[in-house]
């Protein structure tokens, strides 16, 4: 690469926090801009909010500042939890009318038909308009949900079906939001009651619908559920305590139907305790890493593989921004359009190279 490539950053949360990180660490990136919705950061240099040395960019939050900032790529790191589709997409297209390339990790984005018909068309009208590409990196949901299911599929010359298991050690995590929002510390009773069917489609139906693309498969639908398990005595963790016989572990299982048969299946469990009190595979282990993944291919021949993510206490966190870093290449050299991960090949060469 003769020059770097010129990068604006948006978001500062847990994973736009790292993301920023190795912008600013990456050789071949240089940091012109960056985008920030809260108050307290605006103003404050972009090293200093991730514990760097200053490096001259002060965070705003005049997004119309940011949109006349000339740069070839966006890392977009703000979260479409609470927010509109429509809210995250108005954002998206002008950037992308502006002419500036866009790497975003909202999990619809990884299957690009899932954000829906009318804010897709948006998205390629926006693209076109400014000669600039989207790519939904994914990873969270994605990438061991998605790509590496179908890349395996391909030393399987008839495969059936594909399901992918993965288990979240979550006991360390310290937010509260999570504990309440899994339902970790309640009984089964008021869990079921609570649940609304459509919750697991909703998170991973990009990546069920992604697979069938893959493999060529026409879905009939999505169906999910979710399963709890208890603790058989009292528990406490940072995020809470559970009682015993209240729920420890919860798994939610999406299934992609394909000719009235199951044939797509993901199955995510989070647990608190590395001690079993559930039956779901992967199973823990103490001091096995926090993120397991498990996923097994039937067909000929039939491949299981499993993926661990560890080093850090948020692995999955690292694997999410280092994966949006790694992806800027390959969408700024792409042709003007939106793209889903299994249109660009994404190289971990701006990232890889030696310091």
């Amino acid at each position: 690469m003769s020059q770097r490539l010129r990068v604006l950053h948006v978001g500062t949360g847990r994973t736009g926090r790292i993301v920023l990180r190795l912008v600013l660490e990456t050789p071949g990136l240089e940091l012109v801009g960056h985008y920030v919705n809260s108050p307290d950061k605006v103003g404050r240099d972009s090293g200093e909010l991730v514990d760097r040395p200053v490096v001259g960019v002060l965070a705003t939050n005049d997004f119309d500042a940011l949109l006349a900032l000339d740069a070839d790529c966006v890392t977009y790191l703000a979260t479409g939890a609470g927010r509109a589709v429509d809210d995250v997409v108005d954002q998206v297209c002008a950037l992308l009318a502006s002419g500036k390339n866009v790497v975003a990790t909202l999990g619809e984005l990884t299957h690009p038909p899932t954000v829906g018909e009318a804010p897709l068309a948006r998205l390629e009208r926006a693209c076109q308009e400014g000669g600039a590409s989207l790519l939904g990196a994914g990873i969270a949901p994605g990438f061991a949900m998605d790509v590496l299911p179908v890349q395996l599929a391909t030393l399987c010359a008839t495969p059936t079906k594909i399901l992918v298991s993965e288990r979240i050690l979550c006991g360390d995590f310290t937010g509260a939001g999570f504990f309440s929002a899994l339902g970790f510390g309640t009984t089964p009773e008021d869990d079921a009651r609570a649940y609304r069917p459509g919750i697991g489609a909703a998170m991973f139906g990009g990546p069920i619908r992604l697979m069938a693309q893959g493999l060529g498969w026409s879905l009939d639908e999505i169906r999910d559920r979710k399963d709890v398990a208890v603790a058989r005595s009292d528990f406490s963790c940072p995020a809470g305590d559970v009682s015993a016989g209240t729920i420890i572990s919860v798994r939610v299982v999406a299934e992609g139907i394909v000719g009235g048969v199951p044939r797509l299946v993901i199955s995510e469990a989070w647990t608190l305790s590395d001690d079993a009190v559930d039956d779901w595979d992967p199973r823990p282990a103490p001091g096995c890493p926090p993120r397991l993944t498990r996923i097994t291919i039937d067909g000929t021949p039939s491949v299981s593989v499993d993926l661990a993510l560890a080093g850090s206490p948020l692995p999955g966190v690292d694997a999410t921004a280092a994966r949006v870093v790694n992806a800027i290449d390959a969408v700024c050299a792409a042709a003007p359009g939106v793209y889903g991960v299994l249109d660009l090949p994404i190289s971990p060469h701006l990232t890889a190279a030696l310091r």
